[in-house]
């Protein structure tokens, strides 16, 4: 009986001394605690540690690391790895202890924001324009800026530089952050080429007849001058000429450049009334009035207008060319008219005019 007592007293002793040593473990390791390191910013192409000084406390006997993702990185398995930062990266660690305890946590490295400036998209002007405008939506004054060359740009070290080159030139920009961090990107402007725009000239008439003027070598026209120009966007208009005079054709090329072009107009004084037969009264600001060329000669002319059966369906005393095919503000309907001009000086003017309305 006694040895049995005494085996019991074993017992209980071995128990007590169990319960001892795990009430001793947990004081003396605690939970187990990752420590994956601070967040850092930096440069593309940088090698930095992960992990904390040390990653993991409160483990139970050695602890086994695993890091991902493993891209560049020098030992996955390490506590204090390295690696080459290429992207901003999310990288994750998990931490097991000899017990079976795990415990994950993650830091994130940044690439430095300097990255996102650039030096714009590649884009085409035209000569004789304002240029055009170079660097990204991201430049900002958080940078500092280097552009070369500084051959047409209006400045070399501001964001968003104006770009006007003589030829074409390719651009490069320089981007420097606060920490340090760098970036080159490259733009290139494309100098167009404008159309070369050929003329007829010079052209001799006589004062107050009408010519054709001619370019060619675009897809598109204006013409300007001091004389009368029925339609300027006519590659040929048709000119009243009153005086000898140099007029510009503007030309536009299929890239949407233009060329420019001069004809001079060599005008023979002459004071003999020219009579237009046709005009088209039609409101698009062409041969919108029945004109007479060099009826400036006689302010003191008289003008009546009938129609078919005689009656009376314009006057004007002078007459002004600014006819435009009404009556009494009335629109006159499409038909052939007839003209009486009296001059003042004893000349008197018969015939017809047709009023045509375009669509």
């Amino acid at each position: 009986m006694k040895a049995r007592n005494t085996m019991h007293q074993g017992i209980k002793s071995k128990g007590l001394a169990i319960g001892c040593f795990l009430l001793f473990f947990s004081t003396a390791f605690g939970a187990l605690v990752v420590n994956p390191g601070p967040p850092q910013t930096v440069c593309v192409g940088d090698s930095v540690t992960l992990g904390g000084s040390p990653t993991a406390t409160g483990n139970v006997g050695p602890a086994a690391y695993s890091w991902t993702p493993t891209a560049n990185m020098n030992n996955a398995a390490d506590a204090n790895p390295r690696v080459k930062i290429l992207a901003t990266t999310m990288f994750y660690i998990t931490v097991l202890d000899s017990a079976g305890n795990r415990k994950e946590d993650s830091v994130l490295i940044s690439i430095a924001n300097v990255y996102a400036v650039n030096a714009g998209h590649d884009t085409s002007i035209c000569p004789f324009t304002a240029g055009a405008t170079l660097g990204g939506s991201s430049n900002t004054g958080a940078f500092t800026y280097k552009w070369a060359p500084a051959t047409g740009l209006s400045c070399f070290n501001c964001p968003h530089p104006n770009a006007n080159p003589a030829v074409t030139t390719t651009y490069s920009l320089i981007a420097t952050g606060a920490g340090g961090c760098s970036d080159t990107t490259f733009v290139t402007v494309t100098v167009l080429t404008p159309p070369v725009i050929t003329v007829t000239s010079p052209v001799t008439v006589n004062e107050g007849q009408t010519v054709n003027l001619n370019a060619n070598g675009a897809v598109s026209y204006f013409w300007t001058g001091p004389n009368t120009i029925f339609d300027p966007s006519a590659q040929n208009p048709e000119v009243v000429a009153n005086k000898s005079t140099i007029d510009t054709v503007v030309g536009i090329g299929a890239n949407g450049c233009e060329g420019f072009a001069f004809v001079h107009i060599d005008v023979i004084p002459d004071s003999g009334l020219i009579f237009y037969n046709t005009f088209t009264p039609n409101g698009d600001g062409i041969n919108d009035t029945w004109f007479v060329s060099n009826l400036e000669f006689y302010p003191n002319n008289t003008l009546t207008v009938f129609n078919r059966n005689g009656k009376e369906v314009f006057f004007a005393q002078p007459y002004l060319n600014n006819w435009d095919g009404s009556n009494d503000g009335n629109k006159l309907p499409d038909a052939t008219y007839y003209y009486i001009l009296t001059t003042g000086t004893g000349l008197t003017y018969r015939g017809s005019i047709t009023i045509i309305r375009k669509p």
